[in-house]
């Protein structure tokens, strides 16, 4: 009898050892499986005027596998894709697919004659050339610089020795701007030379350097 429940309880002991493996097996297998990708938004916006070189970036929630679209070349990976002219001057109704979830999307454009004309600087926080600058106030309030037309790339404040002196930058919308990161002030009676390179929807680009000079201690 004592043979026949030790018989048992191996027996038993190795169904729930099988029972675990294959329910981890089970488990792995739903987090391997990606959620449904929902688009989310489209930079130029839904109903705007574009370039025919104009190029168009779309996000979606999730990762939405491979997209293709009725018009353009789509590029990028992750939850983001960039979708490439050129595209035919008039109305453009421009139609998304995507394969994780069978996702469907159709955004409309108007589109205009090709644009060639980099973005050019309107205005800033300090000008190319501009001396006794306040180094307190810049250190202060950071740095702004506007722009003609939205645009995007990288911006950085550095030295007249072209080091980079460690502020944050960032380009979004018609702005750049640079912010302290503590530990990094600017000090008198020194050159600084703002510098990056920006682009706008159709790819024109800007090279940005504006150079600055700080006042003396007082």
């Amino acid at each position: 009898m004592a043979k026949l429940f030790r018989t048992f309880a191996i027996v038993f002991a190795a169904l729930f050892a099988l029972s675990l493996i294959v329910g981890c097996a089970g488990d792995d297998d739903d987090d391997d499986t990606a959620a449904d990708a929902a688009f989310s938004s489209a930079t130029p916006a839904d109903g705007e005027t574009i370039a025919a070189n104009a190029s168009i970036t779309v996000t979606f929630d999730n990762d939405p596998g491979e997209v293709t679209a009725s018009a353009g070349t789509v590029s990028g990976s992750g939850k983001s894709r960039k979708i490439d002219g050129p595209f035919t001057e008039g109305a453009l109704a421009l139609t998304l697919t995507w394969t994780n979830g069978d996702g469907s999307h159709t955004l409309n454009y108007t589109v205009a004659a090709a644009d060639n004309t980099p973005p050019e600087v309107t205005g800033g926080t300090v000008e190319d050339g501009e001396e006794d600058v306040d180094p307190a106030e810049i250190n202060e309030g950071g740095i702004e610089i506007t722009f003609s037309e939205e645009v995007d790339g990288n911006i950085a404040l550095q030295t007249e020795a072209g080091d980079n002196v460690g502020w944050l930058g960032n380009v979004s919308g018609m702005a750049a701007t640079l912010e302290l990161v503590a530990g990094k002030e600017i000090g008198n009676e020194t050159t600084y030379v703002i510098k990056g390179t920006v682009s706008d929807a159709a790819g024109n680009a800007l090279d940005v350097e504006i150079t600055f000079t700080t006042a003396a201690k007082e």
